[in-house]
């Protein structure tokens, strides 16, 4: 005959309600730590998909400035006066588009798209503005089907708008002339684009990381404020460069490198080659940037 167990043998196969408390309470603590921690992981994660993408467009720069006489592609180039901010308009994307065939979408005869494509290696991922779609072409100064947001007209419907060149290079050398070539724009069609007019390749910025729609930004820019969706407008916390975490954001350098640094800190050390005859300008883009809390986060 079998004896019933008796009361100091018997043993829960359950958890009591304290011990299950304990328990959450160790998870929500482990969530609070790691939850931080993994955001930041995947925030590095994009910046270095930034700076790859940027990389990437440095090596079709070289590609393009070895094949064409050390000379850089145009900025833009407009062909008719009705082609400004059209998916007729053509930048220097199109041009190194052959030796990165990734991202973007053919000229298509100037016909515009219904919808934009990948990005790819012309897409940041961090970068709060990468389509048209987000914010009207010209911010909305002009009233045509191309400018409407959302009908896939302008000209960041084949490309989207997270790189851009440096408008300032070579104007310490040349003065208000410029570096970049351009077609029909009076600001910049007698630019030559010859590598060898840069004094110094190799500290100049080529490719900076943007919000708003240009093919070029000038340094000035690291002072704007700009909309998370690149439309200039003051009291804002973003610039109208496209930054990352402590005021940090990813250059390409004329002699094809790529580089994280602080955006004040290439103004202050005047890596966009365009303030040797402007002290004060200089200093007007630093004191905007002071003023930017993405650039200075205890602002």
């Amino acid at each position: 005959m079998l004896n019933a167990p008796s009361a100091t043998t018997r043993k829960s196969n359950g958890f009591t309600l304290i011990e299950l408390l304990v328990v959450i309470a160790i998870i929500a603590i482990l969530a609070a730590i790691l939850f931080p921690v993994f955001a930041k992981v995947r925030e590095k994660a994009r910046q270095i998909t930034c700076l790859s993408n940027e990389k990437q467009i440095g090596l079709g720069f070289m590609q393009y400035v070895q094949d064409y006489d050390e000379k850089a592609p145009f900025s833009r180039a407009v062909m008719d006066g009705g082609d400004w901010w059209t998916s007729r308009m053509l930048s220097w994307k199109d041009l190194i588009y052959p030796y990165l065939k990734s991202g973007g979408q053919p000229y298509n005869n100037g016909q515009p798209y219904a919808n934009h494509q990948s990005g790819g290696v012309f897409a940041c991922p961090d970068n709060t503005a990468v389509w048209s779609h987000d914010a009207p072409i010209y911010w909305g100064m002009h009233d045509d089907a191309y400018n409407t947001p959302g009908a896939g007209g302008d000209e960041t419907t084949r490309f989207p708008r997270s790189y851009a060149v440096n408008g300032g290079a070579g104007h310490n050398e040349l003065g208000s002339q410029g570096f970049w070539p351009c077609v029909n724009d009076d600001s910049c069609k007698n630019n030559s684009g010859a590598i060898s007019i840069l004094q110094a390749p190799a500290s100049t910025i080529m490719v900076a990381e943007t919000r708003v729609m240009f093919p070029d930004v000038s340094p000035d820019y690291v002072g704007y404020q700009c909309t998370a969706s690149g439309i200039p407008a003051g009291g804002q916390t973003t610039s109208c460069i496209q930054g990352h975490s402590a005021g940090m954001t990813n250059f390409v350098f004329f002699d094809g490198h790529a580089k994280t640094m602080r955006a004040i800190q290439s103004v202050q050390q005047d890596l966009w080659d365009a303030y040797a005859n402007n002290p004060g300008g200089q200093q007007n883009t630093i004191n905007g940037a002071n003023g930017t809390k993405e650039w200075n986060p205890g602002f």
